[in-house]
């Protein structure tokens, strides 16, 4: 089934996803460990601005989070992160779609979006992506005519049965 828009709905007032950031105003803070506090920094340099990076995740990383690759909680309330990390805290205005992502995600993996947003950042500190994608070749290209269709797979149980297998189109 395929929805030709989404709406979020706040104030009695519905608004296409796409208008998000003219129309819902979000002032945000991230809680980042001291020890990862100057790699954030240089990430954020990269990129232009802490709301550029933390798009930049979400981006790099949804196939991840999407496939099950990144762990979730199993409790039943909701994890945090420890304590006793010297947290710093970082207020920034995040583009309204990749808050309301972050916020889906969080229900999903039962995480803070504090806890969510350092484990990213972990994973981007050591190339996660980069390193996965070069030892499984995860980009399968298919043709298919005139959509792009990239199909996700190589992790295996035996040769038979697939664990994971995944087909995105973009159009």
């Amino acid at each position: 089934m395929y929805m030709k828009s989404k709406f979020i709905f706040s104030k009695k007032q519905s608004v296409e996803i796409k208008e998000m950031d003219e129309v819902v105003k979000t002032s945000c803070t991230l809680l980042i460990p001291e020890e990862y506090w100057e790699e954030l920094h240089f990430k954020i340099e990269s990129q232009g601005s802490l709301k550029n990076y933390f798009s930049h995740l979400l981006k790099k990383y949804e196939i991840y989070l999407k496939s099950g690759i990144v762990p979730y909680s199993n409790r039943l309330k909701t994890e945090y992160q420890e304590k006793g990390q010297n947290l710093i805290r970082k207020d920034f205005e995040p583009y309204k779609k990749d808050w309301f992502v972050m916020k889906l995600y969080r229900a999903a993996f039962n995480f803070s979006i504090n806890k969510l947003f350092v484990l990213l950042l972990r994973l981007d500190l050591m190339d996660f992506a980069g390193v996965v994608n070069s030892a499984v070749n995860l980009d399968l290209p298919v043709a298919t005519g005139k959509e792009k269709v990239f199909q996700y797979g190589g992790f295996f149980q035996n040769s038979k049965i697939p664990q994971y297998e995944r087909v995105f189109k973009f159009g």
